[in-house]
């Protein structure tokens, strides 16, 4: 799969801030620090699509 665009939308951190716009997807889940906004940048070959950081809750 080749994607050819991506952007930030929004954050949303409960259903009521969910998107309804009827367009599929991604979630990344999992414990602090362990690389989901690093995979979703190398993904994406977007270095700074994703904010990063070395301190755990700070993404």
């Amino acid at each position: 799969m080749k994607i050819s665009s991506a952007e930030f939308v929004k954050s949303a951190f409960d259903r009521t801030h969910w998107t309804t716009d009827g367009l599929s997807e991604i979630a990344f889940i999992g414990r602090s620090n362990v690389g989901k906004s690093s995979l979703l940048n190398s993904l994406l070959q977007r270095k700074g699509l994703a904010r990063t950081s070395n301190t755990p809750g700070r993404t």
